[in-house]
């Protein structure tokens, strides 16, 4: 059977511990450790294996059970950002910006391309470039190509901070507004026929809705929705601000970061 890595495993042991009903001061009270200690040991990939055997034991769950769940949440999550990533970018947004920005690049001299937009040195672009692989999302060979890791497009997982922070961004971009639409895409490339399309089909389905519900009647005037469809131009979503040089110091910080994550 396939392994499972211990970030995973760990996201196992949280949802088995969710599913069971447990909390985690009753389960950090039975193993005698501190609240605080079981919630980091509940996301640091470096526990031991003692350590989880003893929370596996307080679950009623064994070992194999445990790596069978986290076979299948990884994957089902591959194309998510793990906890590191998520964290660093975070921490970072001016790294996630530059990423986000370098996936996007098509037929060009990433490097050269990243350089001449941002006003960047070497030395900054390097920097970023080079904390970007020991994310193991790039990989920089000898001739200064640049291969791009993983899918095309990363998701966020449920707690994932950048998706709050994403929708956040977006809300005040686009959305709000008391009247918004319950479903916002950002950087969709769609010619005005397919926008048409998109607009009769929408349609038929919210009329197909209506016709449906009416036959039963409409109780109060709380059971009727306005519907909207809005379309509005894409605006650079950033999440820092900036893409800038970088400090001597950037990839000492990045390591030390990693390094306070995976403890």
């Amino acid at each position: 059977m396939r392994s499972a890595n211990s970030e995973y495993l760990l996201a196992a042991l949280r949802s088995v511990i969710k599913k069971k009903g447990r909390t985690y001061r009753d389960l950090a009270d039975r193993v005698g450790v501190p609240l605080s200690t079981f919630k980091r040991h509940l996301y640091s990939p470096s526990i031991t294996l003692e350590r989880l055997l003893d929370y596996c034991r307080e679950t009623d769950t064994t070992l194999e059970e445990l790596q069978k769940i986290a076979v299948k949440l990884q994957h089902d999550n591959e194309s998510f950002f793990n906890h590191t990533q998520d964290e660093i970018f975070y921490q970072f947004p001016h790294l996630y910006d530059f990423y986000r920005e370098l996936r996007h690049i098509r037929n060009r001299d990433s490097h050269g391309y990243m350089k001449q937009k941002y006003g960047l040195d070497d030395a900054s672009t390097y920097g970023y470039l080079r904390a970007l692989e020991m994310l193991g999302l790039v990989k920089l060979t000898d001739d200064n190509k640049i291969q791009l890791n993983g899918p095309f497009y990363y998701r966020f997982s449920d707690n994932s901070k950048l998706s709050i922070q994403y929708k956040n961004i977006l809300k005040e971009q686009a959305l709000d507004n008391p009247n918004c639409v319950r479903v916002g895409f950002s950087r969709m490339n769609l010619k005005e026929t397919q926008l048409e399309a998109l607009n009769k089909l929408l349609t038929q389905e919210i009329l197909k809705y209506h016709t449906e519900n009416m036959k039963e009647g409409v109780e109060s005037e709380s059971d009727l929705r306005n519907v909207l469809l809005f379309v509005t131009p894409h605006e650079t979503l950033n999440f820092s601000d900036g893409i800038k040089p970088l400090p001597n110091t950037f990839l000492e910080q990045i390591r030390d970061e990693m390094g306070k994550l995976e403890k």
